[in-house]
């Protein structure tokens, strides 16, 4: 029994130092390093909150997506200080409709957005706000006005 006690104190020792490294990793405690990720963070903070997505489109705006509830609900952001238009779909697939606003989602990497009285816009979805603003700036957005 002793000789199990002895092995047993430096597995544990090691076991309880590696967790106490891990932990803070696994715990999301770092800081958010922009305005840009600590307004995201905000926005998953909803109750129904399952994800979210950027996309760059060719007139240089950004538009910032969040999915909410079953995904047939999608709160819109076109400018970064504005309120989200929320827009809801009868079923996966279908167009989401709300005031002033139809935004259909192909592909799984596309979104057009449909104003009445202006051009619809489609937009490609990038990882991030600053690489979409880059790509943006530098003409390499794909996706075009119909």
């Amino acid at each position: 029994m002793t000789a199990r006690r002895a092995s047993s104190g430096p597995v544990r020792l090691i076991l309880t130092v590696t967790g106490l490294a891990l932990a803070p990793g696994l715990l999301g405690c770092s800081p958010s390093t922009s305005d840009n990720e600590a307004k995201a963070s905000r926005d998953r903070q909803l109750p129904n909150f399952i994800g979210e997505h950027f996309y760059a489109c060719p007139d240089g705006s950004r538009v910032d997506v969040d999915f909410l509830g079953d995904g047939l609900t999608l709160d819109i952001k076109t400018r970064p200080r504005a309120a989200p238009v929320r827009v809801t779909s009868p079923a996966s697939g279908q167009t989401y409709v709300g005031p002033n606003l139809e935004v259909s989602i192909s592909g799984g990497d596309r979104i057009t957005l449909k104003r009445p009285g202006a051009r619809a816009l489609a937009c490609k979805r990038v990882l991030a706000y600053r690489d979409a603003a880059d790509r943006v700036a530098g003409g390499q957005a794909e996706g075009s006005a119909a």
